[in-house]
């Protein structure tokens, strides 16, 4: 039979891993010591640094890929969302030019004078007071602010001036449970009415709501409101807002209620524009 023999051991090849192993440890640490890098360690470092660069640029062009093709998704519905909203206020801005086109020829029928701007200046909004049903605001103008001063921003009515302490006033809200406003249709037959807030409102959306003075009136949706002039507490033709919906009530149907959402933003006014012309 032929004898069994185990696997040879190579002693010269561990001797000599071994010897260089401790010739290596012995460079690195003698490098540490002076505060350099060993021999081993720079060769190993050059030959590695190539090919690390070259991940770290295919990386960072994986990612600019991926990020363009993210956000260029991204821009595209923007891109549509912004369109889409510039087609909506192109069509708000013809509504209101038939608007006044409209407002103009029933003046001139009417014999009323052409409306003029009202001399208006600037204010900061410096502070709330603002409850259950409390809406007011602090207002600061660079010139002398006077009781009834009427306030809005470009887009609508805001309130008006109830106290006054030279360049500073309190502004009572339409929104304010107290506030109340002479109003009318902006249509030819526009019938007449009262605006106030709707007890619907709430913290995040201003609602106000519009009790006209016939049973018999003809409110739509779509109607915008502009202030009536009845009372001589508000200027005539100043924007309110838009009739969102009509109700009448069950109990009684000679009870019509218009639900108006206002142009002005109640919820960021941060500069508004007083009118010199009041009470």
């Amino acid at each position: 039979m032929r004898a069994m023999h185990g696997p040879v051991v190579r002693w010269e090849v561990i001797v000599a891993m071994v010897v260089i192993a401790a010739i290596f440890t012995w460079g690195q640490h003698r490098a540490r010591a002076v505060g350099g890098t060993s021999l081993p360690e720079r060769g190993a470092r050059s030959l590695v640094w190539p090919v690390q660069s070259v991940l770290v640029g295919a990386g960072g062009a994986t990612r600019d890929v991926v990020v363009a093709a993210y956000r260029g998704r991204s821009l595209v519905t923007e891109n549509e969302e912004l369109e889409a909203r510039v087609r909506q206020l192109e069509a708000d801005r013809l509504r209101m030019v038939s608007y006044y086109l409209e407002n103009t020829a029933m003046r001139k029928k009417l014999g009323w004078a052409p409306l003029e701007p009202a001399p208006s200046v600037a204010a900061r909004v410096i502070d709330w007071s603002s409850g259950q049903s409390r809406k007011r605001v602090a207002i600061e103008a660079n010139r002398q602010l006077e009781l009834g001063n009427i306030v809005r921003t470009e887009a609508g009515l805001v309130g008006r001036v109830i106290e006054a302490q030279g360049t500073r006033g309190t502004v009572m809200l339409l929104n304010d449970a107290e506030s109340a406003v002479a109003a009318r249709v902006l249509r030819e037959d526009g019938d007449f009415g009262m605006v106030s807030v709707a007890s619907e409102a709430s913290e995040n959306r201003v609602m106000l709501k519009m009790v006209p003075h016939s049973h018999k009136a003809d409110l739509r949706v779509g109607d915008v409101l502009v202030s009536s002039g009845d009372g001589g507490v508000y200027p005539q033709g100043v924007p309110i807002g838009f009739i969102e919906s009509v109700e009448t009530s069950a109990v009684n149907v000679a009870s019509i209620t218009a639900y108006i959402r206002p142009f002005a933003d109640f919820e960021h006014l941060d500069y508004v524009l007083v009118e010199r012309r009041g009470e």
